[in-house]
C-alpha cells in the first residue's frame, strides 16, 4: 500500500517525523475506523456516539482500547477538518 501524493503533501505539511510506504497493522486499524466513521459526521465532526457504537460493533470490551479508538478517530477527524479548512480558505 502506498501513500497518494495528496497524503504525502499533507503529512509533510504536518511535519510528520517519517514517511513509510506502508501502513503498520496498528495504525491500519485506526485508519479503517476513521474511514468507516467519516460519513457519520454531524455538525462538521464525527460524534462520540458514532465512535462508541462502532467500538461496540467491533466487540471491544477493554475500556482502554475503547478510549484509544475514540482518541485516535477524534484526532484524525480534527486534523482532516483543520487541513481542509486551511486549504479551502
Amino acid at each position: 500500500m502506498k501513500y497518494s501524493q495528496e497524503e504525502i503533501d499533507y503529512l509533510e505539511h504536518k511535519q510528520a517525523p517519517e514517511l513509510e510506504e506502508r501502513v503498520t497493522p496498528s495504525s491500519w486499524f485506526y485508519w479503517q475506523a476513521f474511514h468507516h466513521l467519516r460519513g457519520s459526521r454531524q455538525e462538521g465532526i464525527i460524534p462520540f456516539l458514532a465512535i462508541s457504537n462502532y467500538s461496540e460493533w467491533l466487540g471491544q470490551t477493554c475500556p482502554i482500547e475503547k478510549g484509544q479508538l475514540v482518541k485516535m478517530v477524534m484526532a484524525m477527524d480534527n486534523a482532516e477538518r483543520d487541513h481542509h479548512g486551511r486549504t479551502s480558505a
